[in-house]
C-alpha cells in the first residue's frame, strides 16, 4: 500500500535511488535541476526527505570515504522502498496547483499604480524567460551524445520537459499580450468602464476557448 502521507518529494527520491545509489548531496543536486519549477516545496525537503525514507526502512544508507576525501552518506533504496513507489504511482495523482504570486497582483492591481502592474507584468515575463531557457537547456543536456544523467529516463523526461517548455510559453506569451493590452490604460481603476467592450470580448474569447 502506498504511504500517502509521505510528500511527492520523498517518493521522487526514491524514483533517482531505483537508478542508483546517491549521497544525500547528490540528490540534492539532481532534485534542483528543474524540480522546484514542478514542485517548489521540493527544494524545501530535498535534504530531510532521505532521513525520513531512512527511518520508514525505505532506503539505507552507508557512510562510504574515498581516500582524503570527507565521508559522505550514500543513500540505496530498498525491496521495501521499491514497493512503495510502485504502490504510489499506482494511485490517483492530485489535481495540478499552480502558484503565481504575479496574478495576485494583478487581480488587486486597482489598489496600485498603472505602473506597478505594467512592472508585475514586465518582470514575469522575464521571469517565464528565464524559466523556459532553463528546461530549453534541460533539453539539450538530455539529447546531448551522452544521453544525460538518466539516459534509461530520456523519454519520460522528454514527456515533462516538452510541457514545462509549453507551460512557460504560455506564461511569456500571456504577458506581452496584457502589456500589449494594457497600453493605452490611464490607471488601473477606468478601465472597468471606458473599456468594458473590449473587456467583455476577451472575456468571451475565454469562455470560447475553454469549451473547445
Amino acid at each position: 500500500m502506498a504511504q500517502r502521507d509521505l510528500t511527492p518529494t520523498s517518493y521522487m527520491i526514491l524514483g533517482l535511488l531505483t537508478a542508483k545509489d546517491w549521497s544525500a548531496y547528490e540528490i540534492a543536486e539532481q532534485v534542483g535541476r528543474g524540480v522546484a519549477e514542478l514542485w517548489p516545496s521540493a527544494d524545501r525537503q530535498r535534504y530531510n526527505a532521505p532521513k525520513i525514507l531512512l527511518e520508514r526502512g525505505l532506503v539505507t544508507a552507508t557512510t562510504v570515504t574515498k581516500g582524503t576525501q570527507r565521508s559522505r552518506t550514500v543513500y540505496s533504496i530498498t525491496d521495501e522502498g521499491r514497493t512503495a513507489l510502485s504502490d504510489w504511482l499506482a494511485t490517483q495523482t492530485t489535481p495540478p496547483a499552480l502558484q503565481f504570486e504575479g496574478l495576485i497582483r494583478v487581480i488587486f492591481a486597482h489598489q496600485g499604480t498603472i505602473d506597478d502592474l505594467r512592472s508585475t507584468l514586465t518582470t514575469t515575463r522575464e521571469q517565464a524567460a528565464r524559466s523556459r531557457s532553463l528546461f530549453v537547456s534541460h533539453a539539450q543536456r538530455i539529447s546531448a551524445p551522452e544521453a544525460g544523467t538518466l539516459p534509461q529516463q530520456n523519454h519520460l523526461m522528454a514527456l515533462a520537459n516538452r510541457f514545462m517548455i509549453g507551460h512557460f510559453n504560455h506564461i511569456a506569451e500571456w504577458a506581452d499580450w496584457a502589456l500589449e493590452e494594457t497600453a493605452d490604460w490611464p490607471d488601473t481603476v477606468q478601465p472597468a468602464t471606458t473599456h468594458r467592450e473590449r473587456t467583455m470580448s476577451t472575456l468571451a474569447r475565454a469562455i470560447d476557448d475553454g469549451s473547445s
